[in-house]
């Protein structure tokens, strides 16, 4: 696969998933799967970014959240949100759709940075994987929390019997 078609090809599934989120988040009545996906889809939109700069400049300065960016974003929201809301079968679905999008794009990602031999390009494309991992890891996270918030903390926390 030639560079200029790859980068397309990561553009179009960054659009995709923008759009995606930004629907979710204009759909849902839940307000942390709204906060979720709206942060989602301002990351999706500085990738975006990030790709077309890179197609047109070759190289860029890549300024996405971490990880701990997004960890930190959960921690906040959870907070935010003490009490259990409800989650409807939509948004469920928008976050197993979500998760697979992820997966699909970090999946891509790699594969292309192990296709080539530019060490900057190569960069660029860990760096989107790294970027769809912690998004992946984002979804789940509120997920299981929406789910059953008194099981997330137990297991985030270890909470639990020793049985001793």
């Amino acid at each position: 696969m030639e560079l200029k078609e790859a980068l397309q090809i990561a553009l179009d599934n960054e659009q995709k998933g923008h759009d995606i989120y930004k629907e979710t988040s204009e759909k849902t009545q839940n307000p942390i799967v709204k906060k979720t996906f709206n942060y989602l889809a301002e990351q999706e939109v500085n990738h975006i970014d990030e790709i077309k700069k890179y197609m047109e400049q070759g190289a860029v300065e890549l300024n996405g959240d971490k990880l701990a960016d997004t960890k930190q974003f959960f921690t906040s929201t959870v907070s935010e949100f003490k009490e259990k809301t409800e989650l409807s079968d939509n948004d469920i679905k928008a976050h197993e759709v979500a998760m697979e999008m992820e997966q699909s794009a970090y999946n891509f990602y790699k594969e292309q940075s192990e296709k080539t031999d530019n060490e900057e390009l190569k960069g660029f494309f860990i760096f989107l994987m790294e970027q769809e991992n912690a998004h992946y890891e984002l979804i789940q996270k509120a997920l299981d929390y929406i789910k059953d918030p008194v099981s997330f903390f137990s297991e985030e926390e270890e909470w639990g019997l020793d049985g001793g």
